[in-house]
């Protein structure tokens, strides 16, 4: 009866698979990778075990490459290509940000709808509070709701508390033709709310800006940004 025999796999250092048959097609070898340019290796650098490639049974030709292995399983070692495959992991802060600034885009999105329902529209901060209402949890598992007067609003504004993240979420739209000075204002006063309240470390403000009131957004959001006591960011999302 024929066995089936190990090939060789040869893989570059950042986890591309060059060839699962190095030692039955040499010719497929390289010293670095077509696509990244970095060398390549086809042992464990730990043992010098060889990677383990392709099977090779006679009569049978492989279909497919598998992926590079992770570990080397003899002793155990993790292969470069592995640790630079974990990611570092990715604070609230950095959520918050790519969330709120793709949110109009999912905006636009629900003007149109299927067959004849009504489109979603927003046109108040009311709108806004509702859709992330619906967002927030798709990102976090503890969202609480928190209601308040401020002094610049004439009724109840709902933010958002992160309670594990100890991070609050507040949402205005931009409006008026003083609107970066009176958002910056209402934004002092947000933080100075959470800071007598306790138990939040970091406020992150989304205004909704589709009019473009907002000139310089990149300027506005570094006027606001705070790092010492309460941590704030603003994001103005066009």
């Amino acid at each position: 009866m024929s066995t089936a025999a190990q090939d060789v796999m040869q893989v570059c250092l950042n986890g591309h698979v060059i060839t699962d048959r190095l030692r039955g097609r040499p010719e497929h070898g390289v010293s670095r990778c077509e696509r990244c340019g970095a060398p390549t290796l086809h042992r464990c650098p730990t043992c010098g075990r060889d990677l383990p490639g392709a099977l090779d049974v006679p009569g049978l030709e492989p279909i497919g490459t598998p992926g590079a292995p992770a570990y080397c399983v003899l002793c155990g070692a993790t292969f470069p290509w592995a640790r630079r495959r974990t990611p570092p992991p990715v604070g609230p802060l950095a959520v918050l940000d790519g969330l709120l600034r793709k949110l109009p885009r999912a905006v636009r999105q629900l003007r149109e709808r299927h067959a004849d329902r009504s489109p979603f529209r927003v046109e108040d901060v009311y709108d806004l509070e509702d859709l992330l209402r619906a967002l927030l949890p798709l990102y976090f598992e503890d969202v609480r709701p928190e209601g308040r007067t401020p002094s610049y609003a004439a009724g109840t504004r709902t933010d958002f508390v992160l309670a594990p993240e100890e991070t609050a979420v507040t949402v205005k739209r931009a409006a008026g033709a003083d609107c970066e000075r009176v958002l910056a204002e209402q934004f002092a006063e947000d933080a100075e709310y959470y800071e007598r309240r306790g138990g939040v470390g970091a406020l992150v403000g989304l205004v909704y800006d589709p009019d473009g009131r907002v000139v310089e957004p990149a300027s506005f959001e570094a006027a606001c940004r705070r790092e010492e006591g309460l941590v704030l960011r603003c994001v103005a999302a066009q």
